[in-house]
């Protein structure tokens, strides 16, 4: 008998949509909190379930790739970079995210860079710098 792999839908959120991303984020006690008119994607379980989710937040001089979550029983399965190569397409120079130290890797593989707090410019370097303070494990990094 052979493994199957799941199949998976990713699709951008309309804003009426957004307070599915919401409740997938309380539901599996996940941070993030999606707002209208920001970029949402998720992606779907093929029983259309909500198994993954990310948004792009706009900043005056950037933008941050945040919320990126995956349910944990899907959580190895190409959830992750199915959702970032969607919501890449909407990467610039002007985006970063910080996401957990044990995740740099994956990010670089992405096109993201890691850049120290002293190199960032100050918005964000002050929001980095708030994440941090709440005793988050975080890197800054970069989309080149």
């Amino acid at each position: 008998m052979g493994i199957t792999q799941p199949s998976y839908r990713v699709q951008w959120l309309a804003d009426i949509e957004i307070p599915l991303a919401n409740k997938f984020y309380r539901m599996h006690g996940f941070r993030g909190k999606a707002k209208r008119h920001e970029d949402c994607a998720v992606v779907r379980s093929e029983r259309g379930e909500v198994v993954g989710c990310g948004y792009l937040r706009r900043y005056k001089t950037f933008k941050l790739l945040a919320g990126v979550a995956v349910a944990p029983e899907h959580q190895g399965q190409g959830v992750a970079r199915l959702l970032l190569t969607l919501l890449g397409e909407r990467f610039g120079g002007d985006t970063y995210t910080f996401p957990y130290a044990h995740l740099e890797s994956f990010y670089l593989s992405l096109g993201f860079e890691r850049v120290d707090l002293e190199a960032l410019a100050t918005p964000v370097a002050e929001l980095y710098q708030s994440y941090l303070d709440q005793g988050r494990s975080i890197l800054a990094m970069v989309y080149r």
